[in-house]
C-alpha cells in the first residue's frame, strides 16, 4: 500500500482546488517560509481524523478554514480527500482507500469512506495498529522531533504500542472497564434496592391485616349503604315531583304576565326605533354640518393664502429679474477678464519659451569657457554642425507644412492620416469591447443561473430539513403513541389476568376457579361488542357485567359459601339451570320505528351455552340512537321496555330517565378495550414503519441535495472569478473607448480653417526658430573667435555670461510663478462662470413655471365653491332643528307608556320570586337526586334501577342511617387503608427474589469481564515486549550506522509491562554518556531519526510523512539522513517537508510550494529522472523561491 494522492481546497492557504499525486519512494516538498509546505502534511493529519486545533497550529477547529486574502473572499468550508492504494490489502477494505473530511465554518463536518458517511470513530478503527494514525510515528510534524525527547517516559510509550500494534487492545480494555463499572454501578444498586426492598416486607404484612378487616367492614357497609341511597331517592323523588306541580302553575300566569308586557315592550320598541331613526338622521345631518364647516373654512382660508401669495409672487418675480441683470453683468465681467488672462498667459509662455532657450544656449556657453580652448572650438563646431542641421529640418518642415496648408486650402474636404488611425482602433476596440461585454453577459447569466440553482437547492434542502424535523416529529409522536398503546394494553391484560377490575367477592371467586367448580365467568368477560355501541352496551349492562355465570345451582351455593367462609364480600350469580330467559315480543311492532338499532342482546357476541344468562339480563333491552327517537319509541310502547341511547341516555320501564356525563370511565369490558387496543397497536406499528422508511428516504435525498450544493458552491466560486475577469476586461476596453471617442471627437471638431490657423502659426513660430538657429550661428562664429583670443577675454566673457544667466534665470522665475497664478485664476474664473450660468438659468426657469393667470383661474374657483358650501350649511342648519323637535315629541311618549307600565311590572316581580324559591326547590332535590345517583354510580358503578334489583327493604331509615355512621366509624378507627397491600406484599416478595437472581448474573458477568481484562492484559504484555526487544537492538544498529559509532540503548521505567515508560540512553562516538537534555538540537534530532528508521525496520509502514526533521542537522548528517532513506524506498514511501540539498537529493520527484498570489498557495511538480540531482535540487528550490 502506498499514499496515492491528497486533493485540498479551502484548508488553510490552499483555497483552489489543489491535488497531489505521489509516487512510490522519496518526495520532497519543498518552498520558502511561509509558502505553505506544512500544510500538506497537516492536511493529511487531519484527514485522518486529527481533533486538535492546537496541533494544526490554530486556535479552534474553524482556523484551518481558508480565511480570505485582499484580494479573496474567505470560503465557508475546507475538505481533503486522500487517496490510497490498497492493492496488497493492508488495510482491512477496498483495492483503493478514500478518506475524505470536510468541515463547514457553522462547525458541522463529515467523514466519507470510499464515499459513503462514516464516523470519525471508523476513521481511527481502519487505521489503529496499522502505523499510520494521525498520532502514529509514521506522521512526523514540526516540533514532534523535540517533543520525543522533551515528553515523559509514559508519554513516549504511546509510539511503541503503534508500532506494536496492542492499541485495539487496549482501546477493547477501555470498553471492557466501561462494561465492568457500568456492572458493578448495577450490582450496587440492585443492593440498595434489594436493602429497601427488605425494609418494605415488614410494614406490608401489618398493613395486609389492616385491610383484611377493612373488606369484611366495607362489605357490609356497601350492601347497607345501597339500600340507605335507594330508600332516600324515592323519598327525595316524591318532594321532587311536588314542587314541580307547583312550579307548573307559576309558570304559567308568569307566561300570561310576559304576552301582556311583550304587547307592551313592541309598542315602545317602535317608538324607540323612530327616535332612533331620528337620532341617527341628526347625527348624519350634524357631521354633514361639520364637514361643510370645515370645508368653508378651508376654501376661506385657501383664498386668504391666494392673495397673499399673489404679492409675494409679483415681489419674488421683480427681484428675481433684478438678480438675473446682476449676474448677465458679472457673467459678461468674468468673460473679459478671462479674455484678458488668456492673452496674457498665452505671451508669458512665449516669452517662458524664449528664455529658457536663451538660458540653455548661455549655460551651453559658461560650459564652453569652462573647458580647453580646443576642446571648446571643437564643441562649438559640433553645437555649428547641430544648428545647421536643426536649421534644415525646420527648413524641411516649413516646406512640408506650406505644401499641407495649399493643399488644406485646395481640398478642404480631405481627413488626416492622424484621425483614419484613431478612426481604426476604435472599429477594433467597439469589436473586442463587444465581445467581451458578450463574454461577460454571458458569464454573468451562468453566475445567476448557479445562483438561482443554489438557491433553489438551497431552498429544497430548508423544505427537505422541515420535511424531516415534521417527519421526525410524526416519528416520534407515533412511537409515543405506540408505546402508550402498549402500555394501556400491557395493563388491561394485567387486569384481565388478575381480574381487579371487578369487586371484592368477584374477583376472589373469579381467582378461585380451581377450588370451585362450575364457574363459567363474569359477564362481562364473556361478550364482546362492536365499538359503536360501547358506551350504550356499558349502560345497558352495568353493574351486572360483574354477575359470575355458573353452570348450575350447586356451583352458585358453593361460591356463595366461599364467600362468606373467606370473608371476601359478595356477587351475585347467574345459574343457568335456573336462570329464565326473558324474550322480547314487540320486536316486530318497533323494528321499523325511526332510530330503532336493535336489542342489546342481538348486537352482543358470547357463546351460545350462556344464552339464558344474557337473554335474561339484555333480552328486552333496546338500543336506539339517540333521545328524541328513544322518547318516541318509549312513548308507543307505553314506557313498559328499557331504552338505551348509542349516548348512555337512559329510558327505564315506569318511565324514569337517566342520562349525562361519567367521569368516571367503566373497566369492566376489558375484552373489547384490549381487541380495540391490539388493532391500534397493529396501526401504530403501521404508522412508525411508514415514517422510518419516509424519513429514510428523505435523509437519502438530504445526503444527494447537500452534494449537490457543495457542487453547485464551487461551479459558482469558479464562474464568479470568471465573471470579475471579465467585467475588469469590459471596464479598461471602455475607458478606452471613452478615450479614443474623446479624441475622435476632438479631431473632427477641428475643422479645416483651425487646421490652416494652426500651419500659419507653426509657419510663424519655424521661422522665428530658424531666425533664432542664424543668430545662435553667427554666436557661435563670434565665440570661436573670442576662444581664440586672450585668457583675459575669456574670463571676462564668462562673467558677462554668468551675469546675464542669473538675470534670465531670475527673470524665468518670475514668468513662471505668474504663468501658475494666471492658470488657477483662469480656472478659479471659469468655475465662478459655470456657478453663475447656472443660477441664472434657475431663476429663468422659476420665473416662467409662475403664470398669475393660473392663480387668478383658481381663485375664482375657489370664491364659486365658497358659495355653495355656504348655502348648503344654511340649508342644513334648518333641517336639524326641524329634527329635534321631532324627537323631543317621541320622547315624551315613551315615558308616558313606562308610567303607565309600572303595575304590570311589579305584579311580574312578585310571581318571579315565587319561581326563583321553587327553582331553589327544585334544584335542591336534582341535587339531592343527584348526589346520591352520583354517589351510586362512583362508589358501586350502577344505576338507581340495578341498585333497586341489590337493596334490602330497611324497617326504619333513621334507624339504618345510624348503623350506616356506626361502619363509618369503626372503619375510620382502622386509619389508612392501603387496600393493595397483600398484593404489594407479594409483588414485592417476588420482585426480591428476582433481583437475588439479577444480582448473580451480574456477579457473573463481572467475574467474566474481569477474566476477559486479564487476558487482554497478557496479549499486550507479549506484544509490547517482543516489539519493544526487537525495536531496542534495531535502534542500537540504526544509532551506531548514523553516528559513525557511539552506543544507544532503550529501557523500561518499571517491570510493569502495561504502563511502563521508555528511556532513551545514547553516548554519541567520543562523548560520555549523558542526560538527553545535554544534547544539541542536531544530535537530539539525528537520534530520534535513529529511532525512527529502527522502527521502521521492526514494523515496516507504507509511507512516512517528515516535516523538517532534519532542520537542525549539518550538512554531512543532512546527507546521511537521505542515504539512510533510500536504503527503505523499495519498502516505504517517504515524504518530506524539506529546505537541506542532501533531502532533495535523495528525492525522485519534487513538489515545490509557492504563493504566487499573496496569501493563496500553488503547487509546482519538478520531476527529477531527467536531471542530475544535485542540481536539480538547487534549481527546484531556486524556482520555487523565484515564483
Amino acid at each position: 500500500m502506498y499514499l496515492k494522492q491528497i486533493e485540498m481546497v479551502g484548508f488553510k492557504s490552499f483555497a483552489d482546488r489543489t491535488k497531489i499525486t505521489f509516487d512510490t519512494g522519496v518526495t520532497a516538498i519543498v518552498g520558502p517560509n511561509g509558502s505553505g509546505k506544512s500544510n500538506v502534511t497537516e492536511s493529511l493529519r487531519w484527514a485522518l481524523g486529527e481533533q486538535s486545533a492546537k496541533s494544526l497550529r490554530g486556535a479552534k477547529m474553524p482556523d484551518i478554514i481558508f480565511a480570505g486574502t485582499q484580494k479573496r473572499r474567505a470560503m465557508n468550508y475546507a475538505e481533503v480527500i486522500v487517496t490510497f492504494d490498497n492493492e496488497d490489502d493492508y488495510l482491512p477494505s477496498e483495492k483503493t482507500v478514500i478518506i475524505t473530511r470536510r468541515l463547514y465554518r457553522n462547525g458541522d463536518s463529515e467523514f466519507l469512506i470510499n464515499g459513503k458517511k462514516v464516523r470519525l470513530k471508523d476513521v481511527h478503527d481502519l487505521f489503529m495498529d496499522t502505523g499510520l494514525g494521525r498520532d502514529s510515528f509514521s506522521i512526523i510534524s514540526q516540533g514532534k522531533i523535540e517533543a520525543i525527547f522533551n515528553s515523559k517516559p509514559e508519554e513516549r510509550r504511546a509510539i511503541f504500542e503503534e508500532a506494536a500494534g496492542v492499541l485495539k487492545y487496549k482501546n477493547r480494555k477501555k470498553e471492557t472497564e466501561s462494561k465492568l463499572a457500568a456492572t458493578q454501578e448495577n450490582m450496587d444498586r440492585l443492593d440498595d434496592i434489594i436493602y429497601e426492598l427488605d425494609g418494605q416486607l415488614t410494614p406490608l404484612r401489618a398493613q395486609c391485616d389492616v385491610a383484611l378487616r377493612f373488606r369484611e367492614l366495607d362489605a357490609t357497609r356497601s350492601q347497607l349503604e345501597i339500600s340507605v341511597l335507594v330508600a332516600q331517592i324515592i323519598a327525595e323523588k316524591v318532594n321532587y315531583e311536588s314542587a314541580q306541580a307547583q312550579f307548573s302553575e307559576v309558570q304559567q300566569t308568569l307566561a300570561q304576565i310576559d304576552e301582556d308586557q311583550a304587547e307592551f315592550d313592541r309598542e315602545v320598541l317602535k317608538l324607540k326605533q323612530q327616535r332612533a331613526t331620528v337620532e341617527a338622521e341628526q347625527e348624519k345631518l350634524q357631521a354633514e354640518i361639520l364637514t361643510l364647516t370645515t370645508a368653508k373654512s378651508d376654501f376661506q382660508s385657501k383664498i386668504d393664502i391666494y392673495h397673499s401669495q399673489a404679492k409675494m409672487s409679483q415681489k419674488s418675480a421683480a427681484e428675481r429679474e433684478e438678480r438675473i441683470s446682476s449676474l448677465s453683468e458679472k457673467v459678461s465681467e468674468i468673460s473679459r477678464d478671462l479674455q484678458q488672462l488668456s492673452e496674457k498667459l498665452s505671451e508669458n509662455q512665449t516669452l517662458k519659451a524664449t528664455l529658457e532657450t536663451e538660458i540653455a544656449a548661455l549655460q551651453g556657453k559658461l560650459a564652453n569657457f569652462s573647458e580647453n580652448p580646443d576642446d571648446v572650438i571643437e564643441r562649438l563646431r559640433a553645437e555649428f554642425v547641430d544648428l545647421v542641421n536643426q536649421e534644415a529640418q525646420l527648413s524641411n518642415a516649413l516646406t512640408k507644412n506650406t505644401s499641407e496648408l495649399e493643399n488644406i486650402q485646395l481640398n478642404a474636404a480631405s481627413k488626416s492620416d492622424e484621425n483614419q488611425v484613431l478612426s481604426e482602433k476604435y472599429m477594433a476596440l467597439k469589436i473586442e469591447l463587444a465581445e467581451t461585454a458578450e463574454r461577460a453577459k454571458a458569464l454573468k447569466a451562468k453566475l445567476d443561473t448557479l445562483l438561482s440553482q443554489y438557491r433553489t437547492s438551497e431552498a429544497d434542502l430548508t423544505a427537505l430539513n422541515g420535511k424531516v424535523t415534521q417527519t421526525q416529529e410524526q416519528l416520534f409522536s407515533a412511537m409515543g403513541e405506540l408505546n402508550k398503546f402498549k402500555a394501556s394494553l400491557t395493563h388491561l391484560e394485567n387486569v384481565r389476568a388478575n381480574h381487579s377490575n371487578f369487586f371484592q367477592g368477584v374477583k376472589a371467586v373469579l381467582q378461585a376457579t380451581d377450588k370451585l367448580s362450575g364457574i363459567i365467568g363474569a359477564v362481562a368477560d364473556l361478550v364482546t361488542f362492536d365499538k359503536r355501541y360501547a358506551t350504550a352496551m356499558e349502560i345497558a349492562i352495568g353493574n351486572r357485567g360483574q354477575f359470575v355465570v355458573v353452570s348450575d345451582e350447586l356451583a352458585a351455593k358453593s361460591a356463595i359459601n366461599f364467600l362468606k367462609n373467606q370473608r371476601l364480600g359478595r356477587a351475585t350469580f347467574l345459574p343457568l339451570t335456573t336462570i329464565k330467559p326473558r324474550y322480547f315480543n314487540k320486536y316486530a311492532q318497533i323494528s321499523t320505528m325511526t332510530g330503532f338499532i336493535d336489542t342489546a342482546q342481538n348486537l352482543l357476541s358470547y357463546d351460545e351455552k350462556i344464552t339464558p344468562a344474557i337473554s335474561n339480563l339484555l333480552g328486552s333491552v333496546v338500543i336506539v340512537d339517540n333521545a328524541d327517537n328513544a322518547t318516541k319509541i318509549a312513548r308507543a310502547m307505553n314506557y313498559s321496555i328499557q331504552i338505551v341511547t348509542l349516548d348512555g341516555t337512559q329510558i327505564n320501564a315506569g318511565g324514569s330517565f337517566t342520562g349525562g356525563t361519567n367521569k368516571q370511565k367503566s373497566t369492566s369490558f376489558t375484552n373489547v378495550e384490549i381487541d380495540d387496543l391490539t388493532q391500534k397497536v397493529t396501526l401504530s406499528e403501521n404508522g412508525v414503519k411508514i415514517y422510518e422508511n419516509e424519513l429514510q428516504e428523505l435523509q437519502n435525498q438530504k445526503t444527494l441535495l447537500t452534494e449537490s450544493l457543495i457542487n453547485l458552491r464551487q461551479q459558482g466560486e469558479q464562474a464568479r472569478l470568471d465573471s470579475q475577469e471579465y467585467e475588469l476586461k469590459e471596464k479598461v476596453l471602455c475607458e478606452a473607448k471613452t478615450d479614443l471617442e474623446s479624441r475622435l471627437a476632438l479631431s473632427s471638431a477641428t475643422d479645416e480653417q483651425t487646421r490652416i490657423n494652426k500651419l500659419t502659426t507653426e509657419n510663424a513660430e519655424k521661422r522665428v526658430a530658424l531666425a533664432v538657429i542664424d543668430d545662435k550661428k553667427k554666436q557661435i562664429n563670434t565665440d570661436i573667435d573670442q576662444v581664440k583670443s586672450s585668457q583675459t577675454e575669456v574670463k571676462v566673457l564668462s562673467e558677462t555670461l554668468r551675469q546675464t544667466l542669473q538675470k534670465s534665470q531670475l527673470k524665468l522665475s518670475e514668468i513662471t510663478s505668474e504663468i501658475k497664478y494666471d492658470k488657477a485664476e483662469i480656472a478659479r474664473l471659469t468655475s465662478e462662470k459655470v456657478t453663475l450660468a447656472s443660477e441664472i438659468q434657475a431663476l429663468t426657469s422659476q420665473n416662467q413655471a409662475e403664470n398669475p393667470e393660473v392663480t387668478d383661474q383658481t381663485l375664482e374657483k375657489l370664491t364659486e365653491n365658497l358659495s355653495k358650501v355656504s348655502e348648503k350649511l344654511e340649508a342644513a342648519n334648518i333641517k336639524q332643528v326641524s329634527l329635534r323637535f321631532e324627537r323631543e315629541d317621541l320622547t315624551a311618549q315613551i315615558e308616558d307608556l313606562d308610567i303607565a307600565n309600572a303595575d304590570n311590572i311589579k305584579q311580574r316581580q312578585e310571581f318571579l320570586s315565587q319561581k326563583t324559591r321553587l327553582e331553589l326547590s327544585i334544584e335542591t332535590s336534582e341535587n339531592r337526586l343527584r348526589n346520591r345517583q352520583n354517589k351510586l354510580i362512583n362508589d358501586y358503578q350502577m344505576s338507581f334501577e340495578a341498585a333497586q334489583d341489590l337493596a334490602e327493604e330497611l324497617a326504619n331509615l333513621q334507624e339504618s342511617e345510624r348503623q350506616l355512621q356506626a361502619l363509618e366509624t369503626q372503619i375510620r378507627k382502622l386509619g389508612p387503608v392501603n387496600l393493595a397491600a397483600i398484593e404489594q406484599f407479594d409483588e414485592v416478595n417476588n420482585r426480591r427474589e428476582f433481583l437475588n437472581t439479577q444480582k448473580e448474573d451480574l456477579l457473573n458477568a463481572k467475574n467474566l469481564l474481569e477474566s476477559t481484562i486479564n487476558d487482554m492484559d497478557d496479549e499486550v504484555k507479549i506484544r509490547f515486549k517482543s516489539t519493544f526487544e526487537a525495536i531496542r537492538t534495531s535502534f542500537q544498529t540504526t544509532f551506531t550506522q548514523m553516528f559513525g559509532g557511539g552506543q544507544a540503548d532503550l529501557r523500561l521505567t518499571s517491570d510493569n509491562l502495561l504502563d511502563a515508560g521508555i528511556e532513551i540512553a545514547v553516548q554519541p562516538p567520543g562523548k560520555k554518556l549523558a542526560s538527553l537534555n545535554l544534547m544539541s538540537g542536531g544530535e537530539k534530532s539525528l537520534t530520534a531519526l535513529a529511532l525512527l528508521f529502527a522502527i521502521i525496520r521492526v514494523r515496516t509502514v507504507p509511507f512516512v510523512v517528515l516535516d523538517e526533521v532534519e532542520a537542525a542537522l549539518d550538512e554531512a548528517n543532512v546527507k546521511r539522513f537521505g542515504d539512510y532513506m533510500t536504503r527503505f524506498d523499495e519498502s516505504s514511501q517517504f515524504i518530506v517537508v524539506t529546505h537541506r540539498k542532501g533531502t532533495m537529493k535523495a528525492a525522485k520527484a519534487m513538489y515545490g510550494v509557492t504563493m504566487q498570489e499573496g496569501g493563496i498557495s500553488k503547487i509546482v511538480s519538478v520531476k527529477l529522472k531527467d536531471y542530475v540531482v544535485a542540481e536539480a535540487g538547487k534549481g527546484a528550490e531556486k524556482a520555487v523561491h523565484d515564483r
